[in-house]
């Protein structure tokens, strides 16, 4: 998802069988904007924190001020959300339609994902990946924010609300699912090593690693799954016609989407634990942040920018 519609026209000329409808378009008081880009911008300085604390924990090799990183990055979380809110009252529709509007909403996710898995699996440790990333996101959202108004028509379904979420929530999964991945080969190579780091003791066991990185592809494919059904039957009953199947971002969700059936499988049925699913877990999610964010700039399909 994200951005504006390029070339709708051009669109709706390979697809006579949809009608060439206006955008929706919603015009913003100043005062809306400010807020918006002012709650967000405070979620980006509150994720700093978080961002910081997991600097500090890899120079220092120690645990640096955890729980005020927590906090803030609670805080932020709030502030970006009602952000989010405003984004959407003011649109009446669900804002994914734009990059930006899609980063803010995986980073958004991200944070109270991450505290369930703490809650559940107490590894602080795991904010060391999750901060800096919840902050990146937030930091593109801010830096590509679009102050346009429209809503191309191609948009405005329904399927738009179903399809985006499940999308971005498995993303989400997935994301935990690599993190947990790269703790385990961290950890696995402190243990090998003669002379171990101190932060290696902050690391859970590789098998808590192992478990949590399985039980997150266990949410995230379906979720993923799902995402690319909805998005199937949304092409599909909106007569888009056979080119959308040749869409960059199509055919690389599909085959990121073999990788984890292959990352599956292999846990499954030949028993992969560990080193070799780590490695996999980690080449799966080098294609979700292509399919996520690097196909947005080349596809046709789900290029939303002018």
């Amino acid at each position: 998802m994200g951005g504006r519609v390029r070339g709708e026209e051009k669109f709706f000329t390979l697809h006579p069988a949809l009608p060439l409808l206006p955008q929706k378009s919603v015009h913003f008081p100043y005062a809306i904007i400010f807020r918006m880009l002012t709650l967000l911008r405070l979620a980006l300085g509150l994720y700093f924190l978080g961002l910081t604390h997991s600097v500090l924990t890899v120079l220092r090799r120690r645990e640096t001020f955890f729980w005020p990183a927590a906090f803030a990055m609670i805080a932020g979380f709030i502030c970006q959300a009602t952000a989010i809110g405003y984004r959407a009252y003011e649109l009446q529709s669900f804002p994914v339609t734009q990059l930006y509007e899609s980063f803010s909403l995986f980073a958004a996710l991200a944070v109270p994902v991450f505290f369930i898995v703490y809650l559940k699996y107490r590894i602080p440790s795991l904010g060391v990946f999750a901060f800096p990333m919840i902050f990146l996101m937030t930091f593109m959202a801010n830096m590509g924010y679009d102050q346009s108004d429209a809503i191309p028509a191609v948009l405005m379904s329904h399927w738009l609300y179903i399809h985006a979420p499940l999308v971005i929530l498995g993303y989400v999964a997935l994301f935990i699912a690599v993190s947990a991945a790269v703790l385990y080969l961290v950890q696995e190579h402190e243990l090998k090593s003669k002379r171990p780091r101190m932060l290696y003791q902050r690391f859970p066991s590789l098998e808590v690693c192992d478990d949590l990185a399985y039980r997150s592809l266990a949410i995230g494919f379906p979720l993923m799954t799902l995402g690319m059904i909805s998005g199937v039957l949304w092409a599909h009953m909106a007569n888009w016609g056979p080119q959308w199947e040749l869409d960059t971002k199509v055919l690389l969700s599909f085959f990121t989407w073999l990788i984890y059936l292959l990352l599956i499988h292999y846990r499954l049925i030949a028993g992969w634990r560990g080193k070799k699913a780590a490695y996999l877990a980690i080449a799966g999610f080098v294609g979700v942040l292509a399919t996520f964010v690097g196909s947005t700039y080349y596809s046709g399909f789900h290029t939303f920018t002018q």
